[in-house]
């Protein structure tokens, strides 16, 4: 498609911008954090220039950018553009927005990222009430939200109440989008480390395992949530006692950092 539009209507035309921005979203859901930051920063750049700082179009891919830096570990980077674009949208279209509920959210992700946890649980909070009040308790943004938002109870050391928050949005996602869906096998490998974290190494496996499986078969072999779900398996794997399986997993990460 990009292609196609970058010969019929040129490199600076606003339906080419939207189809490298759109390309490059697919890149971060399919874990090519590389190429989606390589292909926002030009799209940033190209709308920036031509349709300007504040046109509803540059800053959605303003807002991926932030993501994919913050996926990226450019943590601060991240964050300058998460609060550039957030200022932004407030001022344009409120703050009850679905756009720019989902640029705080992304903030507060930034935030854990930063080990500023005080911040990411208050705009955590204040994001997840606002998706349960506008969008629903069964909406894809809100059951994303409980599980960041658990992922700061962790490393603020509050394990029951993480635990709350993922069981309830893992059940939603798995009536509503299936037990093999991404968003899914995201939660459930988000809720078996809390299991870790709560000295429940049974428990945390049978969600483990069942979830890397899946992921396997559907994400890249280097893809960051199947990584994460792979040093999740063998930290309970090593609790344990399993060391022979946590060792192949550990060998089978080894690699793909080389």
């Amino acid at each position: 498609v990009l292609k196609a539009r970058r010969h019929i209507l040129g490199d600076n035309h606003p339906g080419t911008f939207i189809a490298m921005s759109n390309l490059a979203a697919s890149y971060i859901q399919l874990g090519r954090l590389q190429e989606a930051q390589v292909l926002g920063l030009e799209v940033v750049e190209r709308q920036r220039k031509n349709l300007g700082h504040n046109h509803p179009d540059t800053l959605l891919s303003m807002s991926n950018l932030a993501v994919t830096y913050s996926r990226l570990g450019k943590i601060q980077q991240a964050e300058v553009l998460a609060v550039a674009v957030l200022q932004k949208r407030k001022c344009s279209l409120g703050e009850k927005h679905p756009e720019t509920m989902r640029t705080m959210s992304n903030l507060a992700f930034t935030y854990y990222k930063l080990e500023r946890l005080q911040e990411a649980e208050d705009l955590g909070s204040v994001v997840l009430e606002k998706f349960r009040s506008i969008l629903g308790d069964n909406h894809p943004d809100t059951l994303f939200s409980m599980g960041q938002l658990a992922m700061t109870y962790n490393k603020l050391g509050r394990f029951q109440e993480a635990e709350t928050l993922l069981v309830q949005a893992l059940e939603k996602q798995t009536d509503l989008l299936g037990n093999s869906h991404p968003s899914t096998l995201l939660n459930q490998s988000k809720l078996g480390a809390t299991l870790n974290k709560l000295e429940r190494w049974q428990e945390a496996e049978d969600l483990l395992l069942p979830a890397l499986k899946k992921q396997k078969n559907i994400l890249s072999a280097n893809h960051p949530h199947l990584i994460q779900t792979m040093q999740n398996l063998a930290d309970t794997y090593t609790k344990l006692g399993k060391l022979k399986e946590a060792e192949d997993i550990n060998e089978a990460l080894r690699r793909l950092e080389l």
